[in-house]
């Protein structure tokens, strides 16, 4: 029998599992996709020029719940009020301060995700009245907050903050680890490398191969390898040409890497990415992709194939 918490009623979902906002790759398919599966699929909205337009076309894909993710790095007020004039409710937030936007969601009937790096800064957003706290484990891809592995820190965020329901993140890839953070008293799972390999997510064919390939070993935390936006944000990638480069030139700092500014690949726009570019390798790029930012995490040892939204949400909740 399927596990249901209070999240779950909360958040308005059946399943217990978050769809984490995993770029490009985030988009209305994917996030409608598993939110029509019974999860809560997450729009990535940080960096988007038509908030509301994303917004509104999962709401036109979806009749249920969705999550839209803004990172704090800079001021995201414009974007917030665009989102919640379109409809959004459910905001989750990253990286910066929540306080200043609690408010405003609250006021518009919203609930206010945070993800945290520990159990301190867990009970920093609880005090500002942020509604689900995300404890992101070390093992997570992209973004990395804190130091501290999902195991131990899940357990410490969730008596930091009871009773603020706790998401548990970093290192999720398949039903098991679903149980188990489950069983370290989360309410729910936050999952990103298993869903980039998902039918509705628009990556490039060289980039799933690479996850579906990988080990749990391959993916990288970097202090500062690719150009994320912001300074001290470090983040975890598949190990690539790129990378291998820059460790043989001895791990330079931003402005003095080999090959800054070089060319690899075009999006399908004809848009140039070049190396160490966050950019995600989406479907139509061309040329080396494989020397991109392969955005991964150590779950990735677990995501063995290519699969629908749905059947991935299925077997993720599958023992629960």
């Amino acid at each position: 029998m399927l596990v249901s918490t209070p999240v779950c009623k909360l958040l308005g979902i059946e399943k217990p599992v978050v769809q984490a906002p995993i770029g490009s790759a985030a988009g209305a398919a994917l996030a409608a996709a598993v939110s029509n599966a019974g999860a809560l699929g997450t729009l990535a909205l940080t960096w988007l020029a038509d908030v509301a337009g994303m917004v509104r076309e999962t709401a036109e894909l979806t009749d249920r719940p969705f999550a839209g993710n803004l990172v704090l790095e800079s001021d995201q007020h414009r974007r917030l009020d665009e989102a919640l004039e379109a409809g959004l409710r459910i905001v989750s937030l990253f990286w910066g301060d929540p306080r200043p936007y609690v408010e405003r969601v609250h006021d518009a009937g919203g609930l206010v995700m945070h993800t945290v790096g520990s159990a301190q800064d867990a009970r920093q957003a609880a005090a500002c009245g942020v509604d689900v706290i995300v404890a992101q484990g070390w093992e997570a891809g992209g973004h990395v907050r804190g130091k501290v592995a999902t195991l131990p820190l899940v357990p410490a965020v969730v008596d930091a903050v009871a009773p603020v329901p706790v998401i548990a993140a970093g290192g999720i890839g398949d039903a098991r680890g679903v149980a188990a953070v489950i069983a370290l008293g989360a309410q729910a799972a936050w999952v990103g490398t298993r869903f980039l390999v998902a039918d509705e997510a628009p990556i490039h064919d060289e980039y799933r191969r690479r996850l579906i390939e990988s080990a749990e070993t391959e993916p990288e935390w970097y202090a500062n390898l690719y150009d994320v936006g912001w300074p001290d944000a470090p983040h975890r990638a598949l190990r690539n040409s790129t990378a291998v480069e820059w460790e043989r030139a001895g791990r330079p700092s931003p402005g003095n890497r080999p090959g800054e500014g070089e060319e690899v690949a075009r999006l399908a726009s004809g848009d140039p990415l070049v190396r160490y570019s966050s950019a995600i390798a989406l479907r139509g790029a061309t040329g080396d992709v494989g020397a991109l930012s392969l955005w991964a995490g150590q779950s990735v040892g677990v995501v063995k194939r290519r699969q629908p939204a749905a059947e991935i949400v299925a077997e993720l909740t599958s023992r629960l």
